[in-house]
């Protein structure tokens, strides 16, 4: 497959260099939206890169402790109406430019792999919360932590995951590692690797968003989730689109 980025003479740029890397930008480009895509360099690529280029700036300096912040969303048991569990949604309040989504500044630690030191950060803040609330309450909740690719690649992932439960003597339960879909489902040889990686740590793994992107229910045989988060696009028209109803039933079954 192809991907082309054009940059024109004199309108994008006027020496040899820049042409060449506002061209490389473009089919960088062309190349996230998918096969034999082209796209032309022009100002709102301008502005996206100049907006990356001042996010990175900002992530090298980052203050964890002021800017970032854990928001929780609560899940329930729907027939009786139980609390069982929480998700850790991590946000980033910047001081010069207000609140930035995760959907814009995680792709970019990722690539930048700030996201290791980022997700380390997540997980001490949201095992010290869960440790708080199940001992004040009494409580027996869940706490979902996102995981990155980047996360699972690093050699200390694990034991950093441990240490964090024994400083707050937390019970590995109260914890579920979510991987997202793109992570769990690239090979048998990955799937296997990421099963060995848990075993004994005792905490539950789930599978996000499945259903969407490269997902087959071939794939639960493989892997044995202990649960699965049926992406929303899916959940949302169960009540109005039988096709998709149906789809979600099968998933559960």
């Amino acid at each position: 497959t192809l991907s082309v980025g054009v940059s024109i003479y004199p309108a994008d740029a006027k020496d040899c260099t820049t042409l060449m890397k506002n061209a490389d930008m473009a089919m960088y480009h062309a190349k996230y939206q998918g096969y034999n895509k082209y796209m032309f360099f022009n100002t709102i690529l301008k502005e996206k890169v100049g907006r990356k280029n001042e996010i990175e700036m900002m992530l090298r300096n980052l203050d964890y402790d002021k800017e970032l912040v854990l928001y929780y969303q609560p899940q329930f048991s729907i027939p009786d109406k139980k609390l069982m569990g929480i998700e850790a949604l991590l946000r980033w309040n910047s001081a010069s430019l207000g609140f930035i989504s995760p959907s814009e500044f995680i792709p970019i630690a990722e690539e930048l792999d700030y996201i290791v030191p980022i997700g380390e950060w997540v997980m001490k803040e949201a095992v010290k919360q869960i440790a708080a609330w199940n001992r004040n309450y009494s409580m027996q909740l869940k706490m979902g932590i996102n995981i990155s690719p980047k996360q699972l690649d690093n050699k200390n992932f694990i034991n950093t995951l441990k240490q964090k439960i024994e400083s707050e003597f937390v019970d590995s339960k109260w914890l579920d590692i979510e991987l997202t879909e793109s992570i769990a489902i690239e090979d048998e040889y990955r799937i296997s690797e990421i099963s060995d990686l848990f075993q004994g740590v005792g905490t539950s793994v789930s599978i996000d968003d499945f259903g969407t992107g490269y997902s087959s229910l071939s794939y639960l045989k493989m892997f044995p989730f202990d649960r699965i988060k049926i992406a929303q696009p899916l959940i949302d028209a169960i009540a109005e689109d039988n096709y998709d109803m149906q789809i979600v039933k099968a998933i559960i079954t």
